[in-house]
């Protein structure tokens, strides 16, 4: 699992150095491909990043739900449809699409953050209000969380 978050900046050719700990995970899974595709959170874009052998457990999930289904369909347009495979250079780097920077609006400055068997990439300004609306929740109502079964 991914753990923690990294404030990391985009380079001007669109390239991501991956935080180490990250890279760790993804040396011990024995590939560097990702899967990078639009996701929303807290009605801000971001995008989801997935080693390819999670992705690869999320597609069977799906080939197994009725496929005709409207929001099967709808999911499939969106999340599936948005999902690109890319590769980590040999400086621990990841291209991200010109696409889906539009998407999340990505400019330089990006935070990295931890989603269990994915990461987060946002745009540090989505992050910064991302973040303080779950803190100002979480303030409100400390119990907030207590219904997650956890």
């Amino acid at each position: 699992m991914f753990r923690g978050r990294y404030e990391h900046t985009v380079d001007t050719k669109g390239r991501l150095s991956i935080p180490a700990k990250y890279r760790e995970i993804l040396l011990g899974k024995g590939d560097d491909r990702l899967v990078i595709t639009n996701f929303v959170a807290s009605s801000k874009r971001c995008l989801d990043v997935y080693p390819l052998d999670e992705w690869l457990v999320l597609e069977d999930a799906v080939r197994q739900k009725p496929k005709f289904d409207a929001r099967m369909v709808r999911f499939q347009t969106y999340y599936l449809g948005g999902a690109t495979e890319c590769a980590a250079d040999t400086h621990g780097r990841v291209l991200i699409p010109p696409t889906l920077r539009r998407y999340a609006d990505l400019k330089r400055d990006v935070m990295l953050v931890a989603a269990g068997e994915k990461f987060r990439i946002w745009d540090r300004a989505a992050w910064d209000k991302v973040f303080a609306e779950a803190e100002e929740q979480l303030m409100d109502d400390p119990d907030s969380f207590s219904d997650l079964g956890l």
